[in-house]
């Protein structure tokens, strides 16, 4: 770090971050760019969010307190010179951001209308199951459930069996 003049702030998350700045060389609106990019870059690799809705930083909240910016390419050094131990010290900047996932890189998920009554089919009882040599002991619930519905439909087919049949 080639200076002690460093800016922090507190993302959404309640994360405090702290940024480097060269306040000889860098404006303001530099320095907010700066941070609206770090930001960005970390929003893109921990969870995808690089699309800002809002950046905005509240002047007022900001200590030591920024008095309204008329100009804001102007230097930082300009705005923290009067402060005591000057440069060597620590400015908290009020930012507030939103950032979401940008349209292009998400899915479009289309509802698919399930039919709610599908064509029953006909299950012979004399057909026998083959051997599965493949068959795990976790898929005996699996196998006690599709016995249940097997016999769910075996029941009402053998109500209107006897229906018919009368």
């Amino acid at each position: 770090e080639f200076n002690s003049f460093h800016v922090i702030w507190k993302s959404i998350s309640n994360t405090a971050h702290k940024e480097p700045l060269n306040p000889y060389s860098i404006t303001f609106k530099q320095g907010i760019q700066h941070v609206q990019h770090t930001l960005q870059i970390l929003h893109h690799f921990v969870d995808g969010r690089d699309e800002i809705i809002l950046f905005k930083c509240k002047f007022d909240k900001c200590k030591p307190k920024i008095s309204k910016m008329n100009d804001s390419d102007v230097l930082l050094h300009d705005i923290y010179k009067h402060l005591p131990h000057y440069p060597i010290i620590q400015v908290h900047w009020e930012i507030k951001e939103y950032f979401m996932v940008s349209y292009k890189r998400t899915i479009v998920i289309e509802r698919s209308d399930l039919l709610k009554s599908g064509p029953s089919e006909d299950i012979s009882l004399n057909q026998k199951t083959k051997f599965n040599p493949l068959l795990y002991e976790c898929d005996i619930h699996k196998l006690k459930i599709i016995k249940d519905t097997v016999d769910v439909k075996l029941t009402r087919n053998n109500g209107l069996q006897k229906l018919l049949h009368e």
